[in-house]
Parts: structure tokens; C-alpha cells; sequence
């Protein structure tokens, strides 16, 4: 189902509101952003030299941002389900004792 879909039709205008609203606002900064920065840069990288769009090299190190922040918060849910999970398992083991 898609993010704004609910039945009780306040949390569809909230949820819009606080999601989909920033979102859309996002995009659209990120087309004028990638109009407007059509200059060529110099990349260097270690073993070699690019020529790319600004708009490209932004797009590129956010995406690659996205995705590091991605995985350093998936450690740490997996952590933290880990630690719910044992949690639970003492949680039955002192219900079923007494």
C-alpha cells in the first residue's frame, strides 16, 4: 500500500503533510539544482580522472551518502532487535518461574 493510504482521512493529511509535502519540495530543489549546475568538474579519483556534471557528482555523493546512512541505521536496528528478542526470551522464562 502506498504511504498516504489510510482509512481515517486526518492521518492521510497529516502523513502528507510531514512526508510527502518534504518530498515532493526535495525534488523538485533537485531538478532546478540539476538545470541550473550543467558545468563540467574535474574528478579526481584515485587511479583516475573524470570529467562530469556538477548535478552528476551531487547527485552521486548523495546517493552514496543515502546509502552509507542507510546501512549504519540497519546495524543498529539489528542490534537493537537482537537485544529485544533476549529481552522477550527472559521475559518468559521469569513469567513461566513464578
Amino acid at each position: 500500500m502506498p504511504f498516504f493510504y489510510e482509512r481515517q482521512t486526518g492521518k492521510v493529511m497529516i502523513r502528507f503533510i510531514f512526508i510527502g509535502l518534504p518530498l515532493l519540495i526535495l525534488f523538485f530543489i533537485a531538478l532546478a539544482f540539476g538545470a541550473l549546475n550543467k558545468q563540467v568538474v574535474a574528478v579526481d579519483f584515485i587511479i583516475l580522472q573524470q570529467q562530469l556534471n556538477l548535478a552528476t557528482v551531487a547527485v552521486a555523493f548523495l546517493i552514496l551518502g543515502f546509502i552509507i546512512g542507510l546501512l549504519s541505521m540497519f546495524g543498529a536496528y539489528w542490534v537493537a532487535r537482537r537485544e529485544v528478542r533476549q529481552l522477550k526470551k527472559q521475559w518468559a522464562k521469569a513469567k513461566s518461574a513464578s
